[in-house]
């Protein structure tokens, strides 16, 4: 081309650009680009926080630590043992049973409840706000969480959920040895305590929820990355809906009556493929809207989903006396008081009541006969009454009508001012024969620690005794006619509870139900 040709294309094109310009509209200052109709689901930052296990009515701490198979577990039931409450708590056992007894296979060991030496720092019960968010390995070394070195089982909890009737706990179970982490296993427990009804987060949604509910996630997490295509999302491939139906297993209330799922990391479809991403580098939580969620539902999540956002109405907080309490699963040792009741056994009653702490008073009947009043209260406030006899008298050295008034006169009189039935008896100085146990017709419970309070020990003696002699199944004597063992109370217990104990009637101690006869100084151990 010559040069006169090069110039005359060169200014046609500067033309052709300068007609195109002049053609151009001008600028609308209030364009602005088209916006996303509203997602159905959206991805959100966080998932609802655990709740303060203290601003539960009435929630029941549970601790246990064995170091011989490496295992340490905190979780937390419900109050008391009504039909309400009983199948959760019944449920939160069966996790807690099953992983104590398969770190013991594990490891070829045996799990029995262990107790630690004072300062073992075991008084802390129960959940830990935002423990089952925590990394695996985190749980493990942490030791108020995990097993010593780390390497063993531990059992953490949050509650999740406490709206209208239902309660809620995840139980997270982590696993690890000297090379890292083996098993993470993590459940939600839901209890509508109104019915009694239990159920687990995937329980919540129907059959198929996975594979309808698919598409719609996808195009959350797709828009959530920046997705610009209006191509319909694809969420029923067989991997995705694997993906989601473990979400579904994370499942939880918001109080503004949406469900929230969490999916884990390293999910990925093509539509995310197509944007660059291989796959979810952090768990994404996508919110569920109610009438998004609801036609997917069963009656169970229906009945999650219509508490959301109510006060807490479940059961309401009982004596620990009347608490679930598993003898075979955690350490407990019984506390007893005889000769009363006494002049200081209102003083002993406000310290258990202040601590939550259950007893066993073995009463006179000439005492109780004379303070009516006083037999009433420990009845209602939740402690276990047995039979001391009348006056305190050596029973073998009785005849069989004297022995039979004794216990007998004794137990009918405690039974009434009381209204619980006297199960047990305690014969006084600990004497007994076979004669005597046959005219009881109710087992005799001695003891396992005398603390000798009776001779006026040092204070620091009398806790000493109280708290450092007692072992798993025990049975703890003092008496609530000595100012010296109440004084004491508080000491005691919290030492006791420090070493990892939890404190029972006696009838607790022997799983809910007293021996039907014999005399017994403790209760068996696994």
């Amino acid at each position: 081309m010559t040069a006169s040709r090069r110039w005359a294309a060169a200014l046609a094109s500067l033309v052709l650009v300068g007609l195109i310009t002049a053609c151009a509209p001008g600028a609308d200052p209030d364009w602005s680009p088209p916006q996303w109709p509203a997602a159905e689901l959206a991805v959100v930052a966080d998932s609802p926080a655990p709740l303060d296990p203290a601003a539960v009515s009435g929630l029941v701490g549970q601790r246990l630590r064995n170091d011989d198979i490496g295992v340490q577990a905190r979780f937390a039931y419900l109050p008391g043992s009504g039909a309400g409450v009983l199948p959760f708590n019944e449920r939160v056992d069966a996790l807690v049973r099953g992983a104590v007894d398969a770190r013991a296979v594990a490891v070829g060991g045996h799990y029995r409840p262990t107790a630690f030496a004072p300062g073992a720092g075991l008084g802390d019960r129960g959940c830990v706000v935002g423990s089952t968010e925590r990394p695996a390995a985190e749980i493990l070394a942490d030791a108020t969480l995990g097993p010593a070195g780390g390497v063993g089982t531990a059992v953490v909890c949050d509650v999740v959920s406490a709206e209208g009737s239902i309660a809620a706990q995840r139980i997270r179970i982590v696993t690890g040895g000297p090379d890292g982490i083996q098993s993470d296993t993590e459940t939600i427990l839901y209890a509508d305590t109104a019915t009694g009804a239990v159920f687990t987060a995937p329980e919540l949604w129907a059959e198929g929820a996975a594979a309808a509910l698919g598409a719609d996630i996808v195009e959350a997490l797709r828009r959530d990355a920046g997705a610009l295509s209006l191509t319909p999302s694809d969420g029923s491939g067989e991997a995705q809906r694997a993906a989601i139906d473990t979400a579904l297993a994370t499942t939880l209330p918001t109080p503004d009556g949406a469900l929230v799922i969490t999916i884990t990391s390293g999910f990925t479809t093509p539509e995310l493929t197509e944007l660059g991403l291989k796959a979810t580098t952090k768990p994404l939580t996508v919110e569920i809207p109610r009438e998004t969620a609801e036609p997917f539902l069963t009656d169970a999540g229906r009945t999650v989903l219509a508490a959301a956002g109510l006060p807490y109405a479940g059961p309401a907080d009982v004596p620990a006396g009347a608490d679930r309490l598993n003898c075979s699963l955690v350490p407990c040792v019984a506390l007893t008081y005889d000769d009363g009741p006494g002049a200081p056994t209102g003083t002993l009653l406000d310290t258990l009541r202040d601590t939550g702490t259950a007893a066993t008073f073995y009463m006179l009947g000439g005492n109780a006969s004379g303070n009516p009043d006083m037999v009433r209260r420990v009845a209602a406030e939740g402690h276990e009454i047995g039979d001391h006899t009348w006056n305190h008298p050596q029973l073998p050295k009785l005849d069989d009508a004297a022995v039979a008034r004794q216990i007998g006169d004794t137990r009918a009189l405690l039974q009434q001012l009381s209204g619980q039935a006297v199960a047990t008896f305690r014969p006084p100085y600990g004497e007994y024969d076979a004669r005597v146990l046959a005219i009881a017709g109710v087992p005799a419970i001695l003891w396992t620690v005398d603390t000798r309070d009776w001779a006026k020990p040092a204070d620091d003696v009398l806790i000493q005794r109280g708290v450092t002699e007692a072992n798993p199944g025990g049975i703890i004597l003092f008496h609530d006619i000595h100012d010296n063992s109440v004084r004491v109370a508080p000491a005691v217990i919290a030492g006791l509870r420090d070493r990892g104990f939890a404190l029972a009637t006696v009838s607790q101690l022997f799983g809910g139900t007293p021996p039907a006869s014999g005399a017994w100084r403790g209760a068996p151990q696994p």
